[in-house]
């Protein structure tokens, strides 16, 4: 999954718009083949350990980034 041209991979930690001071692992992307629904499945951490399971629409994720590792930006040419 692509998140403002960063790459974020199962495992990932992410945070979501709208949930205030809560950081979730990023586990997929998951889409309703007779609606077209999109939406993200993670789970929430809760003191270092993953939590409860949820759900947010695509457009409320925000990446975090990684101490320690430079991430590269995925630009691609169109």
């Amino acid at each position: 999954m692509l998140v403002n041209g960063f790459e974020v991979v199962r495992g990932d930690i992410i945070k979501v718009s709208g949930e205030y001071g809560l950081k979730f692992k990023f586990d997929a992307v998951v889409t309703n083949t007779e609606t077209g629904s999109v939406w993200v499945d993670c789970f929430e951490i809760f003191r270092g350990q993953s939590h409860s399971y949820r759900s947010f629409a695509l457009d409320k994720v925000k990446r975090i980034p990684q101490k320690g590792k430079r991430a590269k930006k995925n630009v691609s040419a169109d």
